[in-house]
């Protein structure tokens, strides 16, 4: 399969010398940043996922779990967007040393990392310095972050973003730095943020049961990414923050006190449940409620949901969304 997707590739930069390429690789969150780049980078260039014999494209833009590894392979650019362990890392910078210029998240790419980093033409980016790009945060709401993006020089691009959650944010400051790399206007990059919104599933706003609100985070689920969920509804203004999730997910790492209740769907009669789950099926944790079926789970939200109270979902449920808010 990937000597096929080189050959492809050779071919296709061989009669589009003049395209350039830009290579995501990471642990997770590849899908989100590839999103807003293109979303981004979109507003000057023509950009393509891959390459597509059939347009001819200024940018493409690759991600490295279906690229794989071609080692005389220079892309323009490589983003380094998340990296768990020590071995991910040296995978990763092998392949961006070889890139013309290397995108690193500050915040997902612990800086220990760097020490497998041998190229010098490094850019930065995360959620404040030393950070090259990063964001200062002035109001958080349903309406999104509004703040400024500062660059580098502390260059302030005021804006307002409509994602949310942090581990989203990233990918939006991470496409600024590339997009300036590219020679994109501040106007230019400002338009493309402007149409981000978040994708179904992927911390997206909708009303709910009852008036409350329901952010979707169904679509892909992690630990990692409940954790900042969590953290993203605690900072909205609201009396009772609710998380529901099933039992194959652990508990661990995600701040109990920052919520209301928690709701827990058991599948499959708790078979697949975490072991966290397995060992404490009834907690003693008044925040923590079990139920059988989805019918069940419905059925209290139902009843108990309050007004403007926000509920993080992490199960698809599609009977507790009413709309979403974009």
């Amino acid at each position: 399969m990937f000597f096929d997707a080189r050959s492809r590739i050779e071919r296709y930069l061989k009669h589009n010398p003049d395209t350039r390429t830009i290579l995501i690789v990471g642990s997770f969150g590849r899908k989100s940043a590839i999103r807003a780049l293109g979303m981004i980078l979109g507003q000057k260039y023509t950009v393509t996922m891959g390459v597509n014999k059939d347009v001819h494209a200024d940018i493409v833009i690759f991600d490295y779990k279906s690229f794989g590894d071609f080692p005389d392979f220079v892309p323009d650019l490589v983003v380094v967007n998340s990296c768990r362990t020590a071995e991910e890392a040296q995978r990763f910078f092998d392949v961006a040393n070889r890139a013309k210029q290397v995108v690193v998240n500050d915040n997902d790419v612990p800086r220990d990392f760097l020490q497998y980093s041998t190229n010098p033409e490094i850019i930065t980016y995360g959620d404040e310095l030393p950070a090259h790009y990063y964001f200062e945060n002035q109001d958080f709401s349903l309406n999104g972050y509004k703040g400024n993006l500062v660059l580098p020089e502390q260059q302030r691009l005021p804006v307002t973003i409509k994602i949310f959650g942090e581990h989203n944010l990233r990918p939006v400051i991470m496409s600024v730095a590339v997009a300036s790399l590219f020679g994109l206007s501040h106007q230019e990059i400002l338009s493309g943020i402007e149409a981000l919104t978040p994708l179904h599933g992927r911390m997206s706003p909708a009303k709910g049961l009852r008036g409350s609100i329901v952010m979707d985070d169904s679509a892909y689920i992690s630990v990692p990414g409940i954790a900042a969920g969590v953290r993203t509804i605690n900072a909205l203004e609201s009396a009772a923050k609710t998380l529901v999730i099933d039992d194959s997910m652990p508990l661990d790492g995600i701040d109990m006190t920052l919520l209301t209740d928690v709701l827990v769907l058991r599948k499959n009669g708790g078979v697949n449940a975490s072991p966290a789950m397995q060992q404490n099926p009834d907690s003693q944790n008044t925040k923590i409620h079990y139920f059988d079926d989805e019918l069940s789970l419905m059925n209290y939200i139902g009843e108990r949901a309050e007004p403007d109270g926000i509920i993080l979902l992490e199960i698809p449920l599609p009977d507790i969304i009413e709309s979403y808010l974009w």
